[in-house]
């Protein structure tokens, strides 16, 4: 097996193991709704991790590690430690760093897809616009949800909420922008 199939190998398990550990503790301390939301994004993991087997897509490590570490934050600190209602500021540096994250995955993928090389210019504006359209498809699957299931902790409890999270998407995106621009990822000129 070759050190980048180990690699994503032993972050999915890492992944898998915290997932379950944490619907277990989320069980215990009767936060049943939150188990869900754990249970929604370990699905799409897996679902991710199918195709890119299947389709023999190339990620970078390093990108695959922090996109982990953003879902494993949004259910360990948001949901089990409850960070989501006692900080202000928690959300909002989720929103920094898992756009950060979700921007150079996306980025990867596409970029994986395309016949020719993307100009250095056309990069980091590509990269922000996919990193402000996943901040918005995120917000309106939290309104989505707020909506069809009033939870008991809202999502989006509130329009200034809403804005400062798209704030922090923006700023997620300039970082993963700029990031895009001064690295090449999988040994290639992406």
């Amino acid at each position: 097996m070759s050190d980048d199939k180990w690699n994503m190998v032993s972050i999915t398990i890492f992944f898998l193991i915290v997932q379950f550990l944490l619907m277990i503790g989320l069980a215990e301390k009767g936060y049943l709704d939150y188990i869900r939301s754990v249970a929604v994004t370990t699905a799409f993991w897996i679902g991710y991790t199918f195709l890119e087997l299947k389709y023999g897509l190339c990620m970078n490590n390093y990108v695959r590690a922090i996109v982990v570490l953003t879902l494993v934050s949004d259910g360990l600190f948001g949901y089990y430690f409850n960070l989501y209602s006692k900080s202000f500021i928690f959300d909002k540096l989720l929103h920094v760093f898992g756009t950060y994250a979700f921007s150079l995955l996306t980025y990867i993928l596409i970029v994986q897809l395309l016949n020719n090389p993307v100009k250095r210019s056309f990069k980091f504006v590509l990269v922000i616009c996919l990193g402000l359209s996943i901040g918005a498809f995120y917000e309106v699957l939290e309104f989505i949800t707020d909506t069809v299931s009033h939870p008991i902790l809202r999502s989006q409890p509130s329009l200034l909420d809403t804005d400062l999270d798209l704030i922090g998407d923006l700023i997620g995106s300039v970082f993963s922008g700029i990031h895009a621009v001064c690295r090449t990822f999988i040994n290639e000129d992406f």
